[in-house]
C-alpha cells in the first residue's frame, strides 16, 4: 500500500494517502486547520474526514478507515481506492474537459485505462464532450477522430498517450 498519512484534529483521527494526488508531494509537509490539510506544495486542500478536494484541480486523496480501540493504539486498514474507479475517472474526465485542466485529463485517461475501460469509449466520451460543447468546427474532432483510427496500430504503451492527446 502507499505510506500512509495519520493526522489527530479536533479530537479525532485520520488517515490519508500520504502522497498529494496533485504531483506526489508528501501530504506529511502540509498543515492542518479546521479539519482541512492544505498541501505545502501547490496549495491543494483536502477534507480530513473523506479526502474531499475543495480545489477542481486537484483530485480526492484517498482515506482509510481508522479505529481508535483504546487511547494511544489507533487501528488502520490500508485499504485505498474508489468503489467505482471507472466511475469516478469518468466524472474526472468530464471535469477535466470542461475546465481545460491538462493534468486532470491526463490522469483521468490512465485512471480508465487502469480500471479496465476500453479505450474506444474513452474516445466516445471525449467525441461526445467535444460535440456538446463545440463553438464551430474546429481541428480538435478531427484530431480525435485520427489518433482514434491509429490505436489499433499502436504498441499499447502508446495508447495513453494517443488518448491523451487527442483529449
Amino acid at each position: 500500500h502507499p505510506p500512509i498519512l495519520l493526522v489527530y484534529d479536533q479530537g479525532r483521527v485520520f488517515a490519508l494517502d500520504n502522497r498529494c494526488p496533485h504531483m506526489g508531494f508528501p501530504l506529511e509537509r502540509g498543515s492542518v486547520a479546521d479539519g482541512i490539510l492544505t498541501c505545502h506544495w501547490h496549495h491543494a486542500r483536502f477534507d480530513l474526514a473523506s479526502g474531499c478536494t475543495f480545489d477542481l484541480w486537484a483530485d480526492d486523496v484517498p482515506t482509510c478507515p481508522v479505529e481508535v480501540r483504546e487511547p494511544g493504539e489507533v487501528w488502520v486498514k490500508p485499504v485505498f481506492g474508489h468503489a467505482d474507479p471507472a466511475g469516478h475517472w469518468r466524472r474526472r474526465l468530464q471535469e477535466g474537459l470542461a475546465h481545460s485542466l491538462d493534468l486532470v485529463i491526463a490522469k483521468a485517461v490512465r485512471g480508465q485505462l487502469a480500471a479496465g475501460v476500453p479505450a474506444s469509449e474513452i474516445i466516445r466520451q471525449v467525441a461526445l464532450f467535444g460535440f456538446r460543447n463545440r463553438d464551430g468546427w474546429g481541428a480538435g474532432l478531427t484530431i480525435l477522430t485520427a489518433f482514434g483510427n491509429l490505436l489499433p496500430e499502436l504498441p499499447e504503451e502508446e495508447t495513453y498517450l494517443a488518448l491523451f492527446h487527442g483529449a
